[in-house]
Parts: C-alpha cells; structure tokens; sequence
C-alpha cells in the first residue's frame, strides 16, 4: 500500500562519486564520464521503467542531454571535494501505474525543485512491492548562459520540510485524481499520534535478508528492524486498535489483504503475523461495512464509523443554520464583477444564508469565485480565512483571491494555541477538502460549529468528478447538497 518515503543525499567528490556514474547507475544508461575518460555501462542493469529531464523554461538544449549535463556539471566544480549534486528518493504508491507514478513525480519536482531553478533528472524503478523514483538535482541554477552560483538556500531545514510536505500534498492529489480513498502523511508517527515505532531502513530486500553472508553493519540493521518489527507486533497483539488508528489514517476503508499488508512489516515472523491479523480481525472496533458481500469485503473501525457520522450530522445541522448570508449584489457593482452563468451561480450559492457550503470548482473559476465571495462577505461584516493541504497552495491562494490562508495544520496549531480562533463573524473555507483525511477534516468543522462560524468545503473538479471510491467529501456532498460544479 502507498508509504510515505522521502530521503536527501548528497553527491560528492569527498566521497568518491561520480555524477556521471551516478545518473549512469540510476537511469540505466551508458554515460561517457569526460573527467575520469571512463564509460559506464548500465543499460542492462537496471529495471528502470522510465527515465526524463526536467529543466526551466530557457535552459539550453544540453540541460536535456543526460551525458552532457552532469558532464557540465562536473567540469563546473574544480575542487577535489565538491558537492556535486542532490540526489531525492521517493516512494511512489503501488496503486499507481509507471505512467500515472511519471505524471506525479514530474509534478512534483516541477513544482518543488525546476520552479527554483533547479534541473531535475529523475527516473522511476520498477519494483512490484516497492516503486521508487530517484531524482538528481544540480546545486547551481540553470539560466540560457549556463549555471550560476550554487544556492545556499537550499540546503536548509525548512526547505527540506517543503519538500517532504510537498510530496504528501502531491502523493495524496494524485491518488485522489486517480479515484483512491489513501493517503500518506509525512509526519512523524508521534506526531500522528501512532503508538507504533518507526522502522528502521535496511536497504536491501527481503529476498537478501536471509542467511546468505552479509556486510556487518547490513546484519545490524536487520537485526534492529527484526526487534522493532517484534516488539511492534506485541504492542498491537495488546490493544489491537492501535493498528487499526494507524491504517485507517491511510485509508478510511480496508479490505483484509490491506490489514495482512500492513501487518507484515509490523510483525517478526510468520507465527506473530498471524496472531495479529487474528487479533485485529476480530476485534470488536473492526467493523464490516457490509458483512453479506462477497469477497472482497471491506472493513474499518468503529472511531471512524463515529467521525463519518459526527462529520454528516454537523454539516447538515450547519448548512440549515441561519445568520451568514450575504444579499447578492447588483450586478456589475464593485462587489460582482462579471462572470459567466455557472461561476456566479456558484458565488451566489456560496454565500447565501446556510452555515455549511460544499462547492466544486475547477483550480480556473477558483480565483474570481472566491475573490467576489470575499469582498461580499467582507462588506457584510465578516471575516474570511482559507485552510489548504499545503503552504505552497496556501500562498498561491491568498495571491488570488485575497484571503489569509495557511496550512489545515497551521490552523489547527494556532487553535491549540488559542490563537486566531473562529468566531461567530468567521467563514472559514477548506481548499481540496475531498483530500483530507475524515478525522481532520470532522475536527475541523467541529471547531467552526462549536464557534458558530460559516464553513465552505471546496473540491477541485478534476478529483471530484473522477473519485470511484466514497470519501467523506463525497458523503458531505451528498448530504447538504451541491451547487453544481464550476469550470
């Protein structure tokens, strides 16, 4: 099932790299290394299901030649230590296609790593129970002259964060797009509030890990994994529900296949693992959704049974509620620009009287939809924010449309905090709310209705419109009603 994974190495010379050999290795593709006058073979050693360069807009015609870019590069770095280039490793979800796991991660790095400047040349592995996608990133930004000074900025640990955030944000988008109810999550288990430790990264796979003679420090860290696996295993053979709060983080439904997938690295041996499938089976928090259907049945627990029915119950009290209506302006005031029919039925619906809205709107009618709602709401008296998955989309959102925004987590940190609290005079919107998980997006608006405050759920067109699979967006929707979606 999809994992979060994100890792960040350096290529160096202080190590005895190449970056020729490097990309060589990784795309599986014969590179000839100029300074070293060696030619590295490659092309049959790797299953490499697919392999692409990524650069700016303007860069020359050699950023897209793989021989000749990390030739470049390397000519570029004279000393005999030199940082030469990052290198991203990322889990890609099983439940994607190569082309699908392609269209992500070149989103992805578009986003987080061309968009500074950076070339990105990435390639997918194939690997039925562990896809991965490796990224090699230059340290100096590409212009149409060639490469600048190497940028500093991106060393830093907040960056560093971005990156891991922005992966989930774009892992959960397009596992949403492609119609799965999963999703990752690139905090830690703590943070999470999983009572399970976090496993330790051997490198090597099962198949490697029996008693064939290994390198010492790979047998320390079986052994480590063996031990954290055992005593994972025990904790959920105590209180089963600590596995089922863990797996329905990722995903709110689960099928008994997914349970003895997420069991199997979570337990040392065959006689553990299936004393915990057992137990968490027949534990009474694990309920069947629909115990006549045939195989295969799916299951979840009776928390998120509880959440969904706390989430229905709380937007259909909402969206009857009355008090946060603003009257439509006249049209072609300051206050309603001109916009087509289906866009200002869609502003019209959202800020008429009822305390719960759920819209779909394409990412294009977003800006002015959202823009002419906030100037109405602000005329009246009221005071918006937006809460988005991530805060590149956050920034990107308030240049729009005006309003403040900040992460879902931002919000939720500063509430903890007693800070920036909804009142009675709040409309607080929620961007791309089919992607969040049920419990946060149910204590979210718990905490707007405990204030008696507006609360609009945006879906985006493009995810909504393909979902196969029930979310508790879909569920919302079709309690309170939807306007109709808006391109």
């Amino acid at each position: 099932m999809a994992i979060f994974h994100l890792t960040v190495n350096i290529i160096s010379r202080a190590r005895g790299q190449s970056i020729v050999a490097a990309a060589s290795y990784r795309s599986g593709t014969t590179l000839r290394d100029e300074r070293y006058g060696t030619t590295h073979y490659q092309s049959r050693k790797r299953k490499v299901a697919h392999a692409e360069i990524v650069a700016p807009p303007g860069a020359p015609l050699w950023a897209h030649d793989r021989e000749q870019l990390w030739n470049r590069v390397e000519a570029a770095e004279p000393r005999k230590d030199s940082q030469l280039a990052r290198l991203v490793e990322v889990g890609l979800p099983v439940e994607l296609g190569c082309d699908t796991a392609a269209e992500l991660v070149r989103d992805y790095v578009g986003r987080a790593f061309v968009a500074r400047g950076m070339i990105a040349d990435f390639c997918i592995r194939e690997d039925q129970h562990n896809p991965q996608a490796h990224i090699l990133l230059t340290l100096r930004g590409v212009t149409a002259t060639g490469f600048g000074p190497k940028e500093r900025l991106w060393n830093g640990k907040a960056i560093l964060l971005e990156w891991r955030s922005g992966w989930a944000e774009r892992v959960n988008e397009h596992l949403a797009r492609a119609g799965h109810a999963v999703q990752v999550d690139h905090r830690t288990l703590a943070a999470q509030q999983i009572e399970l430790i976090p496993g330790r990264r051997v490198g090597i796979g099962r198949p490697r890990q029996g008693p064939a003679a290994l390198p010492a420090h790979l047998k320390d860290r079986i052994s480590e994994q063996q031990r954290i696996a055992r005593d994972n295993g025990e904790a959920i053979l105590e209180d089963p529900s600590v596995a089922l709060r863990a797996l329905t983080l990722q995903r709110p439904t689960f099928t008994l296949d997914d349970l003895a997938r997420f069991l199997r690295p979570r337990t040392d041996g065959s006689e553990q693992f299936d004393a915990a499938l057992r137990r968490v089976a027949e534990s009474p928090e694990t309920v069947a959704l629909d115990p006549a259907a045939v195989a295969p049945r799916r299951f979840t627990s009776r928390d998120m049974l509880e959440a969904a029915k706390s989430l229905r119950q709380r937007t259909l009290s909402m969206a009857a509620r009355r008090g946060h209506g603003v009257t439509p302006p006249p049209e072609g005031s300051d206050l309603r620009p001109a916009m087509s029919d289906d866009r200002r039925r869609a502003f019209d619906y959202l800020i008429s009287d009822g305390d719960a809205k759920a819209l779909v709107l394409s990412d294009d009618a977003k800006g002015q939809v959202l823009e002419a709602a906030r100037r109405a709401w602000e005329a009246g008296g009221w005071k918006t924010g937006l809460a988005t998955a991530s805060a590149e989309t956050a920034a990107r959102l308030a240049a729009r449309t005006g309003i403040p925004s900040r992460t879902v987590a931002e919000w939720e940190e500063a509430w903890r905090e007693s800070r920036d609290t909804p009142v009675r005079e709040s409309v607080l919107l929620i961007d791309g709310a089919e992607t969040l998980g049920l419990k946060q997006l149910e204590r979210f608006v718990a905490h707007v209705d405990k204030a008696r405050a507006k609360i609009g759920l945006l879906g985006d067109l493009d995810r909504v419109d393909k979902m196969r699979i029930e979310t508790p967006f879909s569920g919302v929707l079709s309690g309170i009603g939807l306007a109709d979606p808006v391109s």
